[in-house]
């Protein structure tokens, strides 16, 4: 059996031992990175979250101001508060209508943390209640009722954005 020279050893074990200490501090960092990519997620879920539940909010309250409007409260043309005219043919939606300003912020309140949510109610005229009752002689009275566009929306700037719609009729 032969016996190594103590110098030639000299230093390996140094050197094993920063290279496992390079090692696991790798392995520290990328957990690290994965720990914060996955606060992050959680924290945007949370923010949508909150933005959904208020746009579904909003769109309740203004579900049931639509159903409640009396004839003539819709404006002509344009929008008047919450109520808006019936879109024309071949215009952009208002809703998709990065320049529209008409929005109405309900009253609803979801959370502290929450945007407060806005509105619009669209008029779509009149509509059949069932299907041929428009071919009846004579009509009936109930075969037509007013449809609603109901439209809510929360939105902030570095916030979700969170965008609802509904088709209601009046009862």
């Amino acid at each position: 059996m032969t016996r190594r020279h103590p110098a030639a050893e000299r230093g390996f074990s140094l050197i094993v031992s920063l290279v496992l200490l390079v090692l696991i501090t790798l392995v520290a960092l990328a957990s690290m990175r994965a720990v914060a990519m996955q606060s992050r997620m959680s924290a945007s879920a949370y923010d949508r979250n909150l933005a959904f539940q208020a746009a579904e909010t909003a769109l309740r309250e203004a579900e049931q101001i639509a159903v409640g409007a009396l004839p003539g409260t819709f404006p002509a043309s344009g929008c008047t508060g919450i109520y808006c005219a019936t879109p024309a043919a071949g215009d952009t939606a208002r809703w998709a209508d990065a320049t529209f300003t008409s929005w109405t912020t309900t009253t609803s309140a979801v959370s502290a943390n929450a945007v407060a949510p806005q509105a619009i109610v669209e008029y779509m005229g009149s509509g059949a209640n069932w299907f041929g009752c428009m071919q009846e002689i004579p009509r009936p009275p109930n075969c037509t009722t007013p449809r609603y566009r109901v439209t809510a929306r929360s939105t902030a700037e570095g916030r979700a954005t969170v965008l609802v719609q509904s088709d209601d009729a009046a009862p």
